[in-house]
């Protein structure tokens, strides 16, 4: 094990942003009630030749920069302290999955730790490998590519004789590169005044979602004993999924949210989503949860999946516009919405979408996708769980189920009427929804 140093850099506290605030509800919920692990890891390749202390210098760099990664998260204080002095251990491994499995083995102390935990995977004394474990707290998954994109070019310039920039440790430490927007600074872009009003307009928005959901089944509850994960490996459908949406005008990720609407069977649905809330430039390179749910209505009556898709890209843009919003305030309000409804609205069904961009070219035959059962976790408030990924040249469909929302004998066949509305409609002539994306 290597500790690495710091010091001399700034030392900060104040309020939460709006998405470290979810994080941190979620972290409170989710470790009493379920055992979802809450970090992301990534791995970086190292390229040959690269010498042990480059690696170490290229961390020490990444970590000086954002300020994310040197944040801790004192109990009850709503806060966050960014320190500008500390260490950090840097752990030996020698192999991948086990460096992964020790650096997750412990939730992070957030009052106390750092949100990143380095292990570097070396073989015959090289190092191969920097292994990153980072708290939800610290990064999204947006902000983890960009701490591993960082990182591996960092590498890269070692690896050609360069500096690295701003490392203070290691061989030729360079000029510090140019700032970006640190967490603490966003949230006092937050607190501003015209971003309070817009935080309001969202929560009058989501009210009338709200209002205008489907009711909770009167048995709902999630039974803790009753999940089942199911996974559907498919060659043909993100392909299928990425036709549609540049035939339909709209974005695949609304194709599979109007796809699992009509799964779920005819009628209206609020579909939880999650968008990476990034929209300016700086907020596109901070290393911070932005990330938020998004509460899109999902009509799911009636006609084929392009007219599905239609209405759902409309609500996703409503629901898009109004996504910067105080997470504290949601509990609140639907119990507001309920004492004013009667009833209370399902939110239970939400849709992770996971899928990192662009994708290699579909296959001229695509093999038959194919089934697993995975193994299975909990997840509170939640019933049932979609989430997109992934996995070579195939995208799997993975859904987690309580069986009081859906046994365990129908999720086959969920994931796969899921599928086949989308090869159907891949086949068949639609009329554009609204603007293109990818």
């Amino acid at each position: 094990m290597t500790v690495l140093a710091f010091d001399g850099m700034r030392s900060v506290r104040g309020p939460l942003t709006l998405g470290q605030r979810i994080v941190r509800e979620s972290l409170a919920q989710r470790s009493a009630d379920a055992d979802y692990t809450y970090n992301i890891d990534r791995v970086v390749q190292v390229p040959p030749g690269t010498e042990p202390a480059a690696v170490y210098a290229a961390v020490h760099a990444l970590v000086r920069r954002h300020e994310s990664l040197r944040t801790r998260f004192p109990a009850g204080a709503g806060e966050q302290v960014v320190d500008g002095d500390g260490s950090l251990a840097v752990r030996s491994a020698d192999g991948v999955a086990r460096a992964r499995a020790e650096l997750a083995a412990q939730p992070f102390d957030i009052a106390a730790e750092w949100g990143i935990r380095v292990a570097i995977v070396s073989r015959r004394d090289r190092p191969r490998a920097v292994v990153l474990c980072l708290s939800h707290l610290a990064v999204d998954a947006w902000a983890a590519n960009l701490v591993a994109d960082e990182l591996a070019a960092l590498l890269r310039g070692s690896a050609r004789g360069g500096a690295t920039p701003g490392a203070g440790a290691g061989p030729a430490a360079g000029p510090e590169p140019k700032p970006v927007l640190q967490p603490v600074d966003q949230a006092a872009i937050e607190a501003e005044p015209e971003n309070v009003a817009r935080r309001a307009d969202a929560l009058a928005h989501l009210r009338q979602v709200l209002l205008a959901a489907p009711a909770e089944p009167d048995d709902a509850g999630a039974d803790p004993d009753a999940w089942h994960l199911g996974e559907l490996r498919s060659t043909a459908v993100d392909p299928a999924a990425r036709e549609v949406a540049a035939r339909c005008r709209t974005t695949a990720a609304v194709v599979y949210l109007a796809a699992a609407g009509t799964a779920l069977g005819d009628g209206p649905h609020v579909l939880k989503s999650i968008t990476h809330n990034r929209v300016s430039p700086a907020e596109t390179t901070c290393v911070a949860p932005f990330a938020l749910d998004l509460f899109v209505p999902v009509d799911a009556t009636g006609g084929t999946l392009e007219a599905v898709v239609a209405r759902t890209w409309a609500a996703y843009v409503e629901a898009a516009r109004h996504s910067r919003y105080d997470p504290a305030a949601v509990r609140p309000l639907v119990a507001e919405a309920a004492a004013e409804r009667g009833t209370r609205p399902d939110l239970s069904v939400l849709v992770n979408d996971l899928r990192a961009g662009p994708r290699p070219p579909a296959p001229a035959h695509p093999a038959a996708s194919t089934f697993r059962w995975g193994e299975p976790f909990r997840l509170p408030g939640l019933t049932r769980y979609l989430a997109l990924a992934d996995d070579g040249d195939a995208v799997v469909l993975s859904l987690l189920a309580n069986g009081t929302a859906l046994s365990r004998e129908r999720i086959p066949a969920f994931l796969r009427r899921m599928e086949q509305a989308i090869l159907t409609a891949a086949e068949t002539a639609v009329t554009p929804a609204g603007p293109g994306g990818p």
